[in-house]
């Protein structure tokens, strides 16, 4: 976007505000409404282009429009806080939206219609969700189910977008990425139990969580249970999103081959740490853990693996717990070349490679995670 697209979105936020304020007060078929309505859709044409579409991203009190932090304004910040209210991350609008849904848009973000829904050109992101907590285990299951369900679906295509414009060489929409992980974090703090992030893994095929959102709840859930939060917990969940992210400079055909990988094929896949590492460098925004995860976590707690370091390498401790999850939910994932393992016998290979391959502390916090969710394993 340029500057004067992104100028525009701020005049189209500022009489969406401006229209939401008056429908608080009067009603939405008030002329003075639709008039604001008129030219915030007059504005958010003019801030679209030639795009087909545009996301506008919460994090807090701070807009920012495809990856960008928009300048912060009495009006931004306004419309910020009404989108908190309403539980919304995330908004998408596509070509061809009208009028009417955005009038539909400022109704619903004062309270004058029943619920805000997707329309055919307004696309909502609900991150910030809130249910009860019950004392039974199986509705505690079932509840988890439900709510991590929910946000997989608008996570799954965030997550999509955000990456397939790295593939296309864009660059890394670390804004968008970031709200994903604090809205999952929200949703932990609102439970004692950091085992309802693991209820709805890919262990049933109804999930369609993409291996990067599973590795994040996993390394969520063991920093949460050995007392991780704040800024450390963040940086934990943004690292493990981003952990594989030098598969993407890999070709798709070779990722997905059925058949063993030839002697060069396997070199570009084991180039993908490095890949990735010197990726996320380039990106302002990027935590540095991301990058040092990023680059280690297919080495090994005896140093094997890649890519090949020195003898008196130090692994960071959020690597360590990356490549747990990476590999439990490689093994629990189908693949083109082999078949999904049952939970029991990934299970047992954890245990089995405690203080040769995997750090024998943060297995033994895995184990005791994973045998609570699933005790028939144990």
């Amino acid at each position: 976007m340029n500057l004067d697209q992104i100028q525009a979105l701020g005049q189209c936020l500022r009489h969406l505000t401006t229209a939401a304020s008056t429908v608080s007060l009067y009603a939405a078929e008030h002329p003075q409404v639709r008039k604001y309505c008129r030219e915030a859709h007059a504005e958010l044409l003019r801030a679209l282009g030639s795009q087909d579409g545009l996301s506008l991203l919460r994090v807090d009190d701070q807009l920012a429009v495809e990856g960008h932090p928009l300048e912060r304004s009495l009006y931004a910040e306004r419309f910020a806080l009404l989108l908190k209210r309403s539980g919304i991350g995330h908004l998408r609008f596509l070509r061809g939206v009208e009028e009417v849904e955005l009038l539909a848009l400022a109704s619903g973000l004062v309270g004058k219609q029943s619920s805000l829904r997707s329309s055919q050109h307004l696309r909502f992101g609900q991150v910030e969700v809130r249910h009860r907590v019950d004392g039974d285990q199986g509705q505690l299951a079932a509840d988890a189910r439900r709510v991590f369900g929910d946000i997989g679906q608008e996570e799954l295509a965030r997550v999509n977008e955000i990456y397939e414009s790295v593939r296309k060489g864009r660059q890394l929409q670390v804004v968008g990425l970031s709200e994903i992980v604090t809205g999952f974090i929200d949703i932990f703090a609102g439970h004692a139990d950091p085992l309802l992030a693991l209820v709805p893994l890919r262990a049933m095929d109804e999930y369609t969580f993409t291996h990067s959102l599973n590795v994040c709840l996993l390394n969520l859930a063991q920093a949460t249970a050995l007392g991780i939060e704040g800024e450390l917990l963040h940086d934990i969940g943004l690292s493990a999103m981003l952990h594989d992210i030098g598969k993407l400079f890999v070709p798709v055909e070779i990722l997905n081959k059925p058949t063993p990988l030839t002697e060069n094929e396997w070199k570009l896949v084991q180039q993908h740490p490095v890949k990735g590492a010197e990726y996320l460098l380039g990106n302002p925004g990027v935590p540095r853990l991301a990058v040092i995860s990023a680059y280690e976590h297919h080495l090994r707690y005896d140093l094997c693996g890649y890519p090949k370091v020195k003898s008196h390498w130090h692994q960071n401790l959020c690597s360590q717990m990356t490549t747990i999850a990476d590999i439990y939910d490689s093994l629990r994932t189908r693949r083109p070349y082999r078949q999904s393992l049952e939970v029991e016998k990934v299970l047992t290979m954890i245990r089995e490679q405690r203080g040769t391959q995997l750090h024998p502390m943060l297995a033994e916090n895995f184990l005791r995670l994973m045998y609570t969710v699933h005790p028939e394993a144990a």
